[in-house]
């Protein structure tokens, strides 16, 4: 083996270490991303003819293992969650819960060849953001951030960013308007009415 044929090995593994999308494999939060991504991709391959049942029963334990389902409802909701009860509270993340696994079979259960990628990870605070892409085809990618947050020692997606939309904004706009009309009762009944709509 020549020098130079080792100082070109040297030099390939150091970039390939150097790579962000490389270095993100290796990253507790980047692989929480990939075990959503890869079950997502599943579901899709399945196609809509998989009954709405399945899609979810395959999808809830995924879910609950890559999103802090707890900490998004209570950031969803806002400075009301402290003014319900233990009960309340527990019965919304339970709704949230649903809506978000429901929300997730709905909107994949199509493919037509996309694939999803890993960008890189970065550090803000005490969160990570997973720069992912969905690519389709011929489409323009969809850009996709994962906020993340460690939860009871595991990484755990707390808010998702399509092409600079804040999925947590949304929320909370529409649970706002939920519970000014009739607080944690009618956030409830509203998660279980859209989730039992998306289910059909």
């Amino acid at each position: 083996m020549t020098p130079k044929f080792v100082m070109l090995l040297c030099a390939l593994l150091l970039m390939r270490v150097a790579d962000p999308a490389y270095a993100a494999v290796n990253d507790p939060a980047a692989s929480q991303v990939q075990t959503l991504t890869a079950s997502l991709l599943q579901s899709m391959q399945a196609g809509p003819a998989q009954p709405m049942t399945e899609r979810y029963r395959r999808l809830e334990p995924v879910i609950h293992q890559v999103i802090g389902l707890r900490l998004m409802t209570r950031l969803a909701v806002g400075p009301d969650w402290i003014n319900f009860s233990p009960e309340q509270q527990n019965a919304l993340v339970a709704a949230f819960s649903r809506f978000t696994i429901a929300n997730y079979a709905h909107n994949f259960r199509d493919f037509s060849g996309q694939k999803f990628e890993i960008d890189d990870v970065v550090s803000r605070g005490e969160d990570k953001i997973v720069r992912t892409r969905i690519i389709a085809g011929h489409d323009t990618p969809v850009n996709l951030l994962y906020r993340m947050r460690e939860v009871d020692g595991a990484w755990k997606v707390i808010d998702v960013y399509s092409d600079g939309v804040s999925e947590l904004t949304l929320r909370r706009d529409d649970f706002g308007a939920a519970i000014a009309a009739g607080g944690a009762p009618a956030l409830i009944a509203h998660l279980h009415k859209v989730s039992d709509d998306l289910l059909k």
